[in-house]
C-alpha cells in the first residue's frame, strides 16, 4: 500500500485466504494496487488480520514508552480500524489514528466509539505524505505499515516520520521477518499477491535503515508456525546544535 497500509495491517492468520484484486493491468501502478487490496479488505472484512485485540508485542514496548513519557501525543500510522489506537488511549496517551483507507477509518471509529473511548481523533491520510505539522507527536506506532512500503519509497516515508515525531521522540515499529510464511525457503525479500506488496526485513537491514537517527532501545523476532513478525522501539536522536557536527 502506497500510504499508511491502510495500513496497520500485519498478518494474515491461519487458514484464512486474502481477498482478491485485480491483477495489475497496463499502467495501472503497485501503490493503485495496493490502494484496491486494501479498499475490497475493508469492504468484506475478510482480510485475516486481528481487528480488535491489540498485539501483546505493542502494548509491551508501549507500556516502556508510557514509563518516559506519559500522556503524551501518539500516532498509529497505518491504524487500519485502530486497535492499536484502542490501547495507546487507554495507557494515558493523547491518540491519533491515520489510514488511507476511508473504509478502515470509519471501522475504527465505530469501534472506538463502541468501546467508550470517542476521544480518540482518527483521519484519512498517507504515510507517504503525512498530514500533520512538524513535530505532532512524542510517540509514533506502526504496526504493518512499512512493510507495505516498496524500497524506493523507504526515503520518503522515513522522511515523513522525521517530520512530525520529536527529537528524542519513540517510535514503534512491526514488520515482516524472513520468517513470515510467505517468505520461507524464498532467496526474495518481497512478495506480490491479489495486488498487495509485502516486504520482510532482516536484522541487518532494520539497524541500517534506522540507526542512523534512532537508538534502538528493544529489538525481538515473533516466532511461531506462520509468524515471523520484527518489534522495535526506537528513540529518536537528539537534533544537533548549530556547534556539533552532523
Amino acid at each position: 500500500m502506497r500510504s499508511s497500509h491502510g495500513a496497520a495491517v500485519a498478518q494474515q492468520s491461519e487458514g484464512r485466504n486474502p481477498p482478491s484484486a485485480p491483477a495489475l493491468k497496463g499502467s495501472r501502478t503497485q501503490a493503485e494496487a495496493n490502494r484496491q487490496y486494501f479498499r475490497e479488505a475493508y469492504r468484506t472484512g475478510e482480510h485475516g488480520w486481528e481487528q480488535s485485540e491489540a498485539s501483546p508485542h505493542v502494548l509491551r514496548l508501549l507500556r516502556r514508552v508510557h514509563e518516559a513519557v506519559p500522556g503524551e501525543r501518539l500516532l498509529d500510522l497505518g491504524c487500519g480500524e485502530g486497535r492499536h489506537c484502542l490501547i495507546a488511549a487507554r495507557l494515558g496517551f493523547e491518540t491519533v489514528g491515520v489510514d488511507y483507507e476511508p473504509l478502515a477509518v470509519e471501522r475504527a471509529r465505530r469501534l472506538a466509539s463502541s468501546a467508550g473511548q470517542g476521544e480518540i481523533a482518527f483521519c484519512v491520510g498517507d504515510a507517504l505524505s503525512l498530514p500533520f505539522a512538524v513535530a505532532s507527536f512524542d510517540v509514533v506506532v506502526d504496526y504493518g505499515c512499512l512493510h507495505h512500503q516498496r524500497k524506493a519509497d523507504w526515503p520518503t516515508y522515513k522522511a515523513n516520520l522525521l517530520r512530525v515525531l520529536r527529537p528524542r521522540g519513540f517510535y514503534v515499529l512491526s514488520v515482516f521477518s524472513p520468517r513470515f510464511r510467505l517468505f520461507r525457503g524464498s532467496s526474495r525479500r518481497w512478495h506480490l499477491a491479489h495486488g498487495a506488496y509485502r516486504r520482510c526485513f532482516t536484522r541487518e537491514e532494520m539497524v541500517r535503515l534506522w540507526e542512523s537517527d534512532f537508538s534502538f532501545l528493544d529489538l525481538v523476532e515473533e516466532r511461531g508456525k506462520d509468524r515471523g513478525m520484527w518489534h522495535a522501539l526506537l528513540q529518536r536522536r537528539a537534533l544537533a546544535t548549530k556547534d556539533e557536527k552532523p
